[in-house]
């Protein structure tokens, strides 16, 4: 699954660990890093996690294929 979790992070302002500690419950940053480069699937679990921490909706940070 393409997320736009890195991009939408940093459009917030916010580090790894800012997203890790408002996961319910908190994660570390290096789950989030490996999240949004890939090297650990994406679950919908995850996707509606990180969603709810970073303020917006899943399909923000979701990224369709052939959509930017």
């Amino acid at each position: 699954m393409i997320t736009r979790i890195r991009e939408v992070r940093k459009a917030k302002g916010l580090t790894l660990d800012d997203v890790g500690q408002r996961c319910s419950p908190p994660t570390t940053a290096q789950t989030i890093g490996r999240l949004e480069t890939g090297t650990r699937t994406v679950s919908v679990g995850w996707l509606n996690r990180i969603a709810s921490a970073l303020g917006v909706t899943r399909q923000a940070v979701h990224k369709k294929y052939g959509r930017r």
